[in-house]
């Protein structure tokens, strides 16, 4: 597990239509090594399922592109900083 992505406060959200596509998800990004970890969807956001990937910016096109490639269902893409303890959240047009 990448630990920046941790506590890093400039992040994609990537999130799906249930818990299959979620874990189809994560698969796709470890067989392509990709860096991401799995969290709970943020209360913020509100979700059909409770898990969310979460990556770098500079990640966002290249995953995308993998989801496409590999018909992972995506919920939404968000676009998350955070400013003094607080989730600042922007949908991004699919």
């Amino acid at each position: 597990m990448n630990n920046e992505l941790i506590t890093i406060n400039e992040f994609y959200l990537f999130t799906f239509v249930s818990t299959s596509h979620a874990l189809k998800a994560e698969k796709v990004l470890k067989n392509a090594g990709g860096e991401f970890i799995m969290i709970p969807t943020l209360r913020e956001i509100s979700s059909s399922c409770g898990l969310s990937i979460k990556i770098a910016p500079p990640f966002l096109k290249e995953y995308q592109e993998l989801f496409k490639e590999n018909k992972v269902a995506l919920a939404g893409t968000y676009y998350v900083t955070k400013e003094q303890g607080k989730n600042l959240v922007r949908k991004l047009d699919a």
